[in-house]
């Protein structure tokens, strides 16, 4: 669904998404108003946000975690709604396998994480198991790492896109 232009303005605004719009237009070749809209259209169909970033390791938050867990099924949504609200997660999945849900904890000790894990994990009913991972190194992390656009589409979709642009024209 993406074309060139497209393509090239994520990578622009992934490689500093503060840089004026103007300045794009001069880099891709379009006109500073083409590229609003570019950015307009993108946000509006959710391929992309700009936003910051924060990275909790310079607030204090040293320690991160994967917690896997099974919960009792009938109470799943229960044990979503009280998650969901907890500042120390990060991410919250409903899985298949082994485990039902993980979760990504942050938490600035690991005693901070033993109290975390105490006052809402286990204490809770409808968590019937739960199995924590300390991360001793992040190699690759998605909250920081940029993705390159072209891996993430499929270049038939893109061919898909190009007729059905000509089509319309």
């Amino acid at each position: 669904m993406l074309d060139h232009l497209d393509r090239e303005l994520i990578k622009e605004l992934q490689n500093d998404g503060r840089q004026s719009y103007r300045n794009i237009a001069k880099m891709t070749g379009v006109s500073e108003g083409t590229i609003r809209k570019r950015v307009k259209k993108l946000e509006n169909l959710g391929v992309m946000k700009i936003k910051a970033v924060l990275d909790p390791r310079k607030f204090g938050y040293g320690v991160e975690s994967i917690v896997a867990f099974q919960v009792k099924m009938s109470d799943w949504l229960d044990v979503v709604d009280t998650l969901v609200k907890k500042p120390n997660i990060r991410y919250l999945a409903f899985v298949s396998g082994r485990y039902d849900m993980i979760a990504s904890v942050i938490s600035r000790t690991t005693e901070e994480l033993g109290q975390f894990m105490k006052g809402h994990i286990y204490s809770h009913p409808s968590i019937l198991r739960a199995e924590t991972f300390v991360n001793l190194e992040i190699v690759k992390n998605p909250w920081v790492e940029v993705w390159d656009i072209n891996h993430l589409i499929d270049n038939s979709e893109l061919r898909n896109y190009r007729k059905v642009q000509k089509s319309n024209k």
